[in-house]
């Protein structure tokens, strides 16, 4: 019997056994292959020392006061033909692209029944006029009151004022042009019905067009009205077009940019069309002149408000340091603080760098 005990004993002691070094077998082999892996990815390929890198100067110079902005041309004004009578339009006289002077007739309105309303009103004052002057002889003579000769007389002027009223409706029915300038849009044709206040077309006036740009909140405080602005254009890059500001916002818009206009003369020799593109070019009204520190904005890692850069050191190597800044432009930034002249910062290559890294500067 206790052979038998014995015997069952051996038969699971064994497979169990044989299991365990069947798990370390395979745990062991795991752990050289990971360890195998982060050797792999952590090893330095054969040939590559150090991480590419583009590098520039920290320089030392006088601001640069000139300034460079780009922008849109748009009409100086642009307004409405409208309508102030109503009836048939039977004179319609513009077109699109068409030139055309403040004051000149561009469409005239059916007057019929004006004209019919003018002559019964004249008639009526006609009628007052010669009551007033019967009651006035009667006034003197003593046969009327005083009241009832001043209610006639109040008549005469009523009268008048309703012939006035339907002369100016009639003058409603010509519709004149506001300005000088060019037909952009036509919305009616000869034999539409009109109603006051409808919008017939427009008139632009490009004899002088004003380009839009926008100004960055640093140099939006050193421009003023008046300020002269040289302009150059993609459609006439040998030519030079002189402006001046004529507009600067006083509020910012959603990106903390201002609205700056800047008014060109136009003409014929080189004419502009509002939509075209332009490049502004103007001095900034900035009295320091003082030396300081310049970096390119790429060079910067992180935020301005927390300005850091990679200085390349003598070894090859890099240092993360942190610096104070300024705004300058879109490609540069005063260092007020943590860097000289003498040291070069990374301007490219940064993602994979850290304090300590070996580098090799690429052009």
């Amino acid at each position: 019997m206790k052979n038998n005990t014995n015997t069952m004993k051996s038969k699971v002691i064994i497979p169990i056994a044989i299991a365990i070094l069947v798990i370390a077998s395979i745990a062991t082999v795991l752990y050289n292959n990971s360890q195998k892996i982060k050797e792999k990815a952590t090893a330095v390929p054969q040939g590559v020392s150090a991480m590419p890198v583009k590098v520039a100067a920290v320089e030392k110079r006088s601001p640069d006061n000139s300034l460079e902005l780009s922008g849109s041309f748009e009409a100086r004004q642009t307004l409405p033909l409208i309508a102030e009578a109503q009836g048939s339009i039977v004179q319609l006289n513009i077109k699109e692209g068409q030139n055309i002077h403040a004051g000149q007739v561009i469409a005239r309105i059916d007057s019929t029944s004006v004209r019919s309303n003018l002559a019964t009103a004249q008639a009526a004052y006609n009628n007052a006029v010669k009551n007033k002057e019967r009651f006035q002889r009667l006034s003197e003579a003593g046969a009327i009151s005083q009241k009832q000769y001043e209610d006639v007389a109040l008549n005469v002027e009523n009268a008048r004022a309703n012939v006035q009223s339907i002369q100016q409706q009639m003058n409603y029915t010509i519709i004149r042009s506001p300005m000088s300038g060019i037909v952009s849009e036509v919305r009616v044709e000869r034999g539409s019905f009109a109603s006051p206040g409808m919008q017939l077309g427009s008139v632009v006036d490009i004899s002088r067009l004003k380009m839009v740009v926008k100004v960055s909140e640093q140099d939006v405080i050193k421009l003023k009205k008046g300020q002269p602005v040289a302009i150059k254009t993609e459609v006439y890059p040998e030519q030079t077009f002189n402006g001046t500001i004529s507009l600067i916002s006083v509020q910012a818009d959603a990106g903390r940019k201002y609205n700056m206009e800047v008014e060109v003369p136009n003409n014929e020799t080189f004419p502009l069309k509002a939509g075209m593109f332009g490049t502004a070019r103007l001095n900034t009204q900035n009295t320091d002149s003082a030396e300081k520190i310049f970096i390119p904005r790429k060079a910067i890692v992180g935020s301005i408000q927390n300005p850091q850069v990679f200085v390349l050191n003598n070894d090859s190597t890099v240092t993360l340091k942190d610096i104070e800044v300024q705004n300058q432009n879109d490609d540069e930034v005063v260092v007020l603080k943590g860097l000289t002249t003498l040291e070069k910062v990374i301007i490219a290559g940064q993602i994979n760098l850290q304090s300590g890294t070996k580098v090799r500067v690429v052009e």
